[in-house]
């Protein structure tokens, strides 16, 4: 036999690293914590779910720092991966430079006035808008604008421009902004307003004074974000605590439910949500191969639920995340708790630095799949195994020793023909990286070399087999 030797720069070369593999934190769902994300002002939707998912924090709060009263609201607008995002209150729904939807209104009034403080960032724009409208649409608007610092409460007023005389409004829409929507807000611009009212009519303008609020909390499973958020102005939480559990006390329960923007929602991640869905995870060291957990679940009509698990590394020379790997497992329906397992077939560079684990209890990732509304997903004890780590090196590399048989029970037989009589060292790793055989042996008058493995658990194991400046490596099975 001739044996072609050739040189590489990347070497995938075995290296125990057994004392750290990263376990998934909170994974039987035993711990959970009362979270309070922010507050709305009564009657108005607002940016706050969108701020916490990108900051952590709501950017329109609640503040004493009133005109009059007890509370006035402060909008500020904020960074976000996305983009600068507004600190916005609205009746109805914010579109491109307009405001859609709206509640019942039919009266003509003149003007608004209220009270505003605020610093507003250079060639930025605040506002105060009003939008009357008749069979959807524009009858009367109302734009009172904001430019600077002014420090302390300043009286502000605004005339209502109808477009059309006489005719009244059937709906009103409103919105309160920290910067433009026609060009790109500026971070940092504050507002404080209070006491907004109508001028000229008996109507009230919806909670004026900002004294009335709703506290938006739920509990959530330490660790993990949920898609609880999306439900809130909708009263419904789609991820909740249950005692029907695999082992331990709880487990995680996810329920397909509706959200204010009419989506059909129910999920967690050990990391986050953005712009472009679920990102981020835990920090790892090794090459996952698997995740494995239990599930039950209930599907309403044909649906079907996911567990994903996606690999990421950072590029520090790009200053990019590169996805590496995305698996995910359709779960079908399970009555009883039932074991799973996703395996993960990436194992080369670069490794990854980031594992997001993510479970749906409906098929999100086909738009053209059903997703049955109600559908529910329990999920519990779920465990994460990793494969050897890879290091680059610059090595001689031969051919491939013949291994037999494979898959192996008793025995595993090593085959090179060009390494008769010589001396090996051998390491042999199961699939998260322990070694479960290392030592030092020599080939046979007839090439062989010849390792027991009896006492092998079934799985996939990697051996590591060197000689002088060679080295050999790959995988078997043993049955």
């Amino acid at each position: 036999m001739i044996y072609r030797f050739f040189k590489i720069t990347i070497a995938l070369v075995f290296i125990h690293f057994g004392a750290f593999s990263q376990q998934i934190s909170n994974s039987g769902f035993e711990n959970w914590t009362n979270t309070n994300f922010f507050e709305d002002p009564d009657q108005f939707a607002t940016s706050n779910m969108f701020s916490y998912i990108y900051s952590g924090s709501a950017n329109v709060t609640k503040t004493m720092d009133a005109h009059a009263g007890n509370y006035a609201v402060r909008l500020q607008t904020v960074p976000s991966p996305e983009g600068s995002l507004n600190g916005a209150i609205f009746i109805g729904t914010l579109g491109e430079g307009s405001i859609g939807g709206g509640i019942p209104f039919d009266e003509r009034p003149d003007s608004i006035h209220g009270y505003a403080k605020y610093n507003i960032g250079q060639n930025d724009t605040a506002y105060v808008a009003v939008l009357f409208k008749k069979f959807g649409a524009p009858l009367g608007i109302c734009f009172a604008r904001f430019h600077g610092t002014q420090n302390t409460y300043s009286y502000f007023s605004a005339p209502v421009q109808w477009l059309i005389p006489i005719i009244s409004p059937d709906s009103m829409a409103t919105a309160v902004l920290s910067s433009s929507i026609f060009t790109e807000p500026v971070p940092g611009s504050t507002i404080y307003i209070d006491d907004i009212e109508f001028v000229g009519s008996s109507s009230i303008y919806p909670n004026g004074g900002f004294e009335d609020w709703n506290s938006y909390s739920s509990e959530e499973p330490d660790d993990w974000f949920t898609s609880n958020i999306f439900g809130f102005s909708l009263g419904t939480s789609t991820v909740t605590k249950t005692t029907d559990s695999y082992e331990g006390n709880f487990a995680v329960r996810i329920e397909s439910k509706l959200t204010v923007n009419e989506d059909t929602v129910g999920f967690i991640t050990n990391g986050t949500f953005g712009e472009d869905g679920i990102s981020g995870g835990m920090p790892v060291s090794l090459i996952p191969d698997k995740l494995t957990g239990y599930y039950k679940y209930s599907p309403v009509g044909p649906d079907t639920a996911l567990a994903g698990m996606t690999l990421y590394h950072y590029n520090e020379n790009q200053q990019t995340t590169q996805t590496l790997e995305e698996k995910y497992l359709k779960l079908p329906a399970a009555n009883e708790y039932t074991y799973f397992e996703l395996q993960i077939d990436y194992f080369t560079l670069p490794e990854p630095d980031t594992v997001n684990i993510a479970f749906g209890s409906g098929n999100f990732d086909d738009a053209g799949s059903y997703i049955g509304l109600g559908s529910v997903l329990q999920v519990d004890q779920l465990g994460i195994s990793y494969k050897p780590h890879i290091v680059g090196t610059d090595v001689m590399r031969n051919e491939l020793p013949n291994v037999f048989p494979n898959p192996a029970k008793d025995k595993v037989i090593f085959e090179m023909f060009g390494l008769i009589h010589q001396e090996a060292s051998v390491n042999i790793l199961n699939e998260t990286g322990q070694t479960v055989y290392s030592g030092k042996r020599k080939f046979s008058g007839a090439g062989n070399l010849q390792i027991n493995t009896g006492d092998f658990d079934k799985g996939i194991f990697f051996y590591h087999i060197q000689t002088g400046h060679r080295e050999y490596q790959g995988k078997f099975i043993v049955q």
